[in-house]
């Protein structure tokens, strides 16, 4: 399949994930996987499409073709790979692929936020809250991670260091109170 072929290919697919038919995308990923099965960013997509329909084990499979046995993995396959671990219950792996990607590329905001969310899970809301400060030392500008660190430091019974937070993130970024949907309204 040339380049611009599978361009479209993947446009329709993202198109049809779009309009509500995640087979039609499925099917679509899978042609383009029959002509090249290490296609990076089709096996990115279906992962995605898999896990959003509740099929984990087809995900993984796809993010497993990506990740190579080298220490040096993409960031977007560790990510997924530790959302589907988090997802299954298996927080502790988890913690490892968000640490791995966190080492790899220090500034991707979602590996902090997924490692949070996963120590939270444990109940070691300490490693979370921690993780957090050090994520918003490195990216003072992450809404996300304001957000989040005021979801834990709320889990930690401190109201007033996640008023702080939040309203750092609507500082650092407005769009943050749409995303909200009203959530925070006695605020």
């Amino acid at each position: 399949m040339e380049k611009e072929d599978k361009h479209i290919h993947i446009k329709e697919a993202h198109e049809k994930v779009e309009a509500g038919d995640p087979l039609a995308a499925i099917a679509v990923l899978t042609q383009i996987l029959a002509q090249d099965g290490n296609d990076k960013e089709a096996l990115l997509l279906r992962a995605e499409v898999f896990q959003s329909m509740g099929c984990p084990k087809e995900a993984e499979a796809d993010i497993d073709r990506i990740l190579p046995a080298t220490e040096d993995s993409p960031e977007e396959a560790l990510l997924r790979k530790a959302a589907l671990r988090l997802a299954q219950g298996d927080a502790e792996s988890a913690i490892l692929y968000y640490n791995k990607v966190k080492e790899q590329h220090p500034r991707q905001g979602n590996a902090y936020i997924g490692l949070s969310t996963a120590y939270t899970a444990t109940h070691r809301l300490d490693l979370a809250l921690a993780v957090m400060d050090e994520a918003l030392k490195r990216l003072p500008d992450f809404s996300e991670g304001y957000k989040e660190r005021g979801r834990v430091r709320f889990l930690l019974h401190d109201q007033a260091g996640a008023m702080d937070d939040l309203k750092k993130a609507l500082e650092t970024s407005p769009d943050t109170m749409k995303a909200l949907g009203g959530k925070f309204s006695n605020i």
